[in-house]
């Protein structure tokens, strides 16, 4: 699945090339699953503690309407999660690849003809460069838990919707350089062999709390490139 994932993305980037946009992004991320959280801090293994924080990579292609700036980066996103038990040399992780339909609504210039966001713009920059974002995805989600003689993993597809705001900041005609702040919500990701790695015995509770809503805020930086002009 994750391969066909791949594929469909970047067979879209390969499309039209001429005067394209691509961008690429970075961000440092929090992460956060309620219930795998409880499960893990009522373990009575030695040192086990939740997985709080990651990172994530992105590349995106950039259209937009005609007659609005309301603008579209369909973007395949790497992240990855992890915590390690120095106690215990156990490590849990987190991972997923993904498909973010981000669209951009630049409040301040909706009306604007801004042939953005990759090249510099004239006049007031926040007006022209902030944005709210709003950005559902799809994400094919691997969790895996590593110690004591055991290797129990996990994988599934995982429906999201994203938040977001960020300011474009025009660098030159070619390069365009976004900070940006996301959160996102995942629903339903699902953990099979958590419980019985953290030596639950099987229940219908610890079953059920294997399964958790996942969600991450990050901060991020986008750096955009336009090519073919």
């Amino acid at each position: 699945m994750k391969q066909l994932l791949v594929i469909f993305f970047l067979s879209f980037l390969v499309i039209n090339t001429n005067s394209a946009q691509y961008g690429i992004n970075a961000s440092y991320q929090t992460f956060s699953a309620a219930n795998w959280e409880s499960l893990i801090q009522d373990s009575e293994l030695e040192g086990a503690a939740p997985i709080e924080s990651g990172f994530a990579v992105g590349i995106d292609r950039w259209f937009r309407l005609k007659n609005a700036r309301v603008e579209f980066f369909p973007e395949l996103n790497y992240a990855r999660y992890s915590v390690d038990w120095s106690d215990n040399n156990t490590s849990l992780s987190h991972q997923q690849i993904s498909l973010f339909a981000n669209t951009h609504f630049y409040l301040f210039d909706l009306a604007g003809d801004c042939d953005c966001p990759t090249f510099s713009k004239d006049g007031n920059f926040v007006k022209k460069g902030f944005y709210v974002e709003l950005s559902p995805g799809l994400s094919y989600a691997t969790s895996s838990f590593k110690g004591r003689n055991e290797d129990p993993s996990n994988a599934g597809l995982v429906p999201s919707i994203g938040l977001g705001a960020g300011v474009d900041i025009g660098l030159s005609d070619l390069l365009t350089i976004t900070p940006m702040l996301r959160f996102r919500r995942h629903f339903g990701a699902e953990w099979e062999e958590l419980a019985n790695s953290l030596n639950f015995p099987p229940s219908d509770a610890t079953l059920a709390d294997q399964k958790s809503g996942l969600e991450t805020f990050s901060f991020g930086l986008r750096l955009g490139l336009r090519l073919g002009e």
